[in-house]
């Protein structure tokens, strides 16, 4: 980034579909600036929540998961800092890892669910009552891992 700026505010999302996050950063008294990442490379997934018993967006639900040594986790929140919102769609950045081993959904209304055999480089959308993931956007051919 070669912008120098008053920054108010910053959305990050995969907003052109290509499976890396991208920015867009609002100035004050500019426009706003919108950055496509064009750097990342490996490996990733990205998941909504649709809630049932919890809200809707699963606004206070951790997603960890499991990909050989790799383990990461997500807390789906509705906002953060000052004029800015994120995603709810977590976003996982895999690199040379195809495959998550486990995927652990823990909702607000106290329910826990495991997937496993999750495949990279897709979107899954995961119903708080559900025991399959739904996929939403595939980069290959990938199939609904199951829940337990």
């Amino acid at each position: 980034m070669d912008s120098l700026g008053d920054g108010r505010g910053m959305a990050k999302a995969d907003f052109d579909r290509d499976g890396d996050v991208d920015l867009i950063i609002t100035n004050y008294k500019d426009r706003a600036h919108y950055y496509v990442n064009k750097v990342a490379k490996g490996h990733w997934l990205q998941i909504r929540l649709r809630g049932r018993q919890s809200n809707r967006d699963g606004v206070g639900s951790i997603i960890r998961i499991r990909a050989r040594d790799d383990r990461q986790m997500r807390v789906i929140s509705a906002g953060d800092g000052y004029a800015s919102q994120f995603s709810r769609v977590a976003h996982f950045g895999l690199g040379k890892n195809e495959v998550i081993e486990e995927l652990e959904v823990l909702w607000p209304s106290g329910k826990k669910q495991i997937f496993e055999g999750v495949l990279a480089d897709q979107m899954i959308e995961i119903d708080e009552d559900a025991t399959k993931a739904r996929v939403i956007m595939a980069r290959k051919t990938a199939s609904s891992p199951s829940g337990r």
